[in-house]
């Protein structure tokens, strides 16, 4: 089952760096945004609220498989801080990468919302890996 495991992190990886960094053009200039939750604030004021849901909601979804899946490969990732910490690392990677290969906007609230997606996931496993040990005891 660790093998499937396994297989599935990594081609979930794939994904994720093709998505963030592969598939970019290169724009001409390095761009950020490091204002912390200026996505919140002109989801607020903003008249299109569906591109702001959007935006906010594909940057929490991206890490939650993370915080699903490293938990389900080894004991090692079955602490929350530990996947906050992966998720924290993996977004400010792939942030700070976007940023030098201008590949994308770096900004502040990407790593925010990517990390609370790994949170997300980690709390997913643990209802699944509570609700699945309850069904065994009983």
């Amino acid at each position: 089952m660790k093998n499937i495991i396994g297989y599935l992190l990594a081609i979930y990886m794939f994904f994720v760096f093709k998505l963030t960094l592969i598939d970019r053009i290169p724009t001409a200039n390095r761009r950020r945004m490091l204002l912390p939750f200026w996505e919140y604030r002109e989801l607020l004021i903003n008249t299109n609220h569906l591109y702001w849901c959007q935006q906010i909601g594909c940057n929490i979804l991206m890490l939650v498989p993370l915080g699903l899946l490293l938990p389900l490969l080894s004991k090692r990732f079955r602490k929350c801080y530990i996947i906050i910490f992966i998720g924290l690392l993996l977004s400010s990677f792939i942030e700070i990468t976007q940023y030098f290969t201008c590949r994308g906007l770096c900004e502040f609230d990407d790593v925010f919302n990517n990390t609370f997606g790994a949170f997300i996931g980690y709390l997913l496993f643990k209802l699944i890996f509570t609700i699945r040990n309850n069904r065994h005891v009983s």
